[in-house]
């Protein structure tokens, strides 16, 4: 991410150049993925700007979206099986969104192979196929397409109930 390079704030719709105003004599010229960095924006409302806010180049914004189909691995330690229509929260990086699993889509095999199709419930250890429905869209992508985006947590009560990689958005 160059100096002078124009970018959005993913839930804000707001283009924004990161300003090269700085004291640190560290500067960089540019940042690749994985480095941490600090930036500085000008003419931007602080008060918009929230932990999982996404910057990205205008053209190159990742969707926002309310569904998902996703491969989800169910923990061990579930005491209450999964059904249709359960209610979780959706965590992904920082941020918790209430949601609901709208279809059992199908049990996995170890190898990835289906084992039961639109099973009634997943039980603790399950693999399965299911499709995930947001209270509020988020950017989200196909974890092929992007693995940061691609990855989430289901919790329950507190408890963490699955880990899941998102297959496709809807």
């Amino acid at each position: 991410l160059p100096v002078g390079d124009i970018v959005t704030v993913a839930k804000l719709d707001h283009l924004q150049a990161p300003s090269d105003e700085t004291d640190d004599a560290k500067r960089l010229d540019v940042a690749v993925a994985g480095d941490t960095v600090e930036l500085v924006f000008n003419d931007i409302d602080i008060m918009r700007l929230s932990v999982g806010n996404i910057l990205s180049f205008p053209n190159a914004r990742p969707p926002l979206t309310k569904k998902a189909k996703a491969r989800v691995l169910v923990s061990e330690k579930l005491n209450v099986p999964i059904i249709r229509g359960a209610q979780v929260i959706f965590h992904m990086h920082s941020v918790d969104v209430p949601a609901v699993l709208t279809k059992l889509i199908s049990v996995l095999k170890r190898d990835g192979t289906v084992k039961k199709e639109r099973p009634r419930a997943l039980t603790s250890g399950a693999s399965a196929v299911v499709e995930i429905t947001l209270q509020m869209p988020l950017p989200m992508e196909s974890f092929s397409d992007c693995r940061s985006l691609g990855r989430f947590v289901l919790r329950r009560g507190g408890d963490t109930i699955a880990v899941g990689v998102i297959d496709e958005t809807l």
